[in-house]
């Protein structure tokens, strides 16, 4: 039986992924907050930008 555990995130970490999943232009997203979801594989960084990943989404949704 597999267990999935949702990485931490803190709720200003979370509020950070959300607002990057968003933000229309580039958000603003302490750095400490950027390095911490672009590592856990929520984010990455595009030629066009932060863009949130399948797994950045599906946390989003997880904590609904």
């Amino acid at each position: 039986m597999t267990v999935h555990a949702p990485k931490l995130l803190t709720p200003e970490e979370f509020a950070s992924l959300i607002e990057i999943a968003i933000a229309s232009d580039n958000p603003t997203v302490p750095p400490p907050h950027l390095s911490k979801l672009l590592s856990l594989g929520y984010v990455l960084e595009t030629a066009k930008g932060l863009v949130v990943t399948g797994d950045g989404l599906v946390r989003i949704t997880e904590s609904e």
